[in-house]
């Protein structure tokens, strides 16, 4: 828990955030120091948000086809 509140917290005070789409949701892209940092996507039911998924793995994010997260 203390390392999730310090990534959380050191991403608010450096992240840039850029909404976008995320597999046709809206999201959010997380860069910090213009390097990617996170992908987050919203999950929508009934007008409200369901579920927000994160995704943050550095190795995971290296793969993913974001396109240019800085647009």
């Amino acid at each position: 828990m203390a390392g999730r509140l310090a990534t959380f917290r050191r991403m608010a005070t450096t992240a840039v955030t850029h909404p976008v789409l995320v597999n046709g949701s809206a999201g959010l892209v997380n860069t910090v120091r213009g390097a990617l940092f996170s992908v987050m996507g919203c999950t929508v039911a009934d007008g409200r948000i369901a579920a927000i998924d994160i995704l943050s793995d550095p190795d995971r994010l290296a793969r993913a086809d974001l396109g240019d997260p800085a647009r």
